[in-house]
């Protein structure tokens, strides 16, 4: 237990404002049938940061929903790429929310057929933070592959999974 607060402090340093010392985000993406679906977790600050920065304004009010959810949209479809058999997905904002300083959203992207081969590439904030890291977990739950990837700003991606059929 102690271990983990020196750790803590040491990531924060004493000069450091309240708020996060690492740039990260997080999402579980599921293959199944005809969608895929991504939860996506990133910190509520930084989100609100590069709302405001793409879409050219003061600020943005992440909670404003259901403004927030289209602004938010639109910057995903430009810093979350996907394509299913060299086909780019459009998807939608299936429910959002807040959990603690992270902010969450279930992204739905429907397909005409199963996925064969899933082309994904995660560049949410990296036009923010230079040490910025995007960790997804993909899981095909036909087959029940799993595989987890990472995005860095020197590691862009694209990533293409092939899928075994189901």
């Amino acid at each position: 237990m102690m271990a983990g607060v020196v750790l803590a402090l040491m990531l924060l340093g004493p000069d450091r404002p309240a708020g996060h010392a690492i740039h990260v985000s997080y999402g579980r993406v599921a293959v199944e049938g005809k969608a895929v679906t991504i939860r996506l977790r990133m910190f509520q600050d930084d989100l609100s940061k590069a709302l405001a920065r793409y879409h050219r304004r003061d600020t943005v009010d992440i909670e404003a929903r259901p403004l927030a959810d289209s602004l938010a949209m639109a910057y995903l479809s430009q810093t979350l790429l996907l394509s299913v058999d060299g086909k780019p997905l459009v998807g939608g904002i299936a429910g959002a929310g807040r959990e603690d300083k992270m902010w969450w959203f279930l992204v739905r992207y429907p397909l005409i057929a199963r996925a064969g081969k899933l082309t994904i590439a995660n560049r949410i904030f990296f036009e923010l933070f230079e040490d910025q890291q995007n960790l997804l977990k993909v899981v095909h739950l036909g087959s029940g592959d799993e595989t987890s990837l990472y995005f860095g700003p020197r590691e862009p991606g694209p990533v293409t999974l092939t899928f075994k059929p189901s």
